[in-house]
């Protein structure tokens, strides 16, 4: 790995979780630099127009490039551009956050996503990555996933609050009763004012290569209405995989998961 290129990555990563412009002192201190080496690489990526100094202040922000990289990578993405559309029927029939998720190594990626219009919502932004096993969406990969995607999941199992799976036995369980009923439902692992329900998107030799997810506050997403969103679920799902005429070439019209 080129340790320049690494800092670079991880600079940019921290300033895009910040509210706000940052110091060199900030910056140095999240990514554990000398403010020397923190300055000459906000240099080098202000010379190639990722990072710009706030006018008038000492201040530094991401500019727009990362974004626009991105936007040309989601343009190409034959999955994302066929569900979009799909995502927005359903999130028309339902008050709360409409996501397609991927996966990122061991991590579930929301590759897009319909907001909930509700002034109540759950936090659910657009590129989020997050253990698979900690969310709906990721338990649907990580149940259809090969074992030894499961074992490596297993060997990095975290807590981030107290309804977290942290056991492999209990995960294992999950994972077998989400294979037999066709979906999955995730209570709090990540927030615990937040639920989730999520079924599997398969591309056209029967393999699943994402999931579409419904998700929301615990109190408004209570278990009388799993039927009627799996349910939901499994049209969108359909219309999703019929109008998805390519299929899945390899991997590549998604976010490609890593070797993780």
């Amino acid at each position: 790995m080129i340790k320049s290129v690494e800092k670079a990555f991880r600079v940019l990563d921290s300033m895009s979780l910040a509210d706000g412009p940052l110091r060199l002192s900030d910056i140095a201190r999240m990514n554990d630099m000398t403010r020397s080496n923190a300055f000459h690489l906000l240099q080098t990526l202000q010379e190639l127009d990722y990072v710009r100094q706030v006018e008038d202040s000492t201040l530094y922000e991401l500019t727009l490039k990362t974004f626009e990289v991105g936007a040309r990578a989601v343009s190409r993405n034959s999955l994302i551009s066929v569900a979009h559309p799909e995502l927005v029927r359903l999130s028309d029939k339902v008050p709360e956050n409409v996501m397609l998720n991927t996966r990122d190594g061991l991590m579930n990626l929301v590759a897009d996503r319909i907001e909930s219009r509700s002034v109540v919502r759950t936090l659910a932004h657009l590129g989020a990555r997050t253990p698979l096993q900690l969310v709906s969406g990721g338990k649907v990969q990580l149940a259809y996933g090969p074992e030894s995607l499961l074992a490596k999941v297993c060997a990095n199992l975290v807590a981030v609050t107290e309804l977290s799976v942290t056991d492999p036995a209990v995960l294992r369980a999950q994972l077998a009763q989400i294979r037999a009923q066709g979906y999955a439902v995730a209570i709090g692992e990540v927030n615990e004012a937040a639920k989730g329900v999520s079924c599997p998107l398969r591309n056209r030799h029967g393999d699943v290569v994402a999931a579409v997810s419904i998700s929301g506050p615990m109190d408004r997403l209570g278990n009388d209405l799993i039927a009627h969103y799996v349910a939901l679920l499994r049209e969108t799902i359909a219309q999703i995989e019929a109008a998805w005429a390519d299929g899945w070439r390899g991997q590549s019209s998604v976010a490609r998961p890593s070797s993780a």
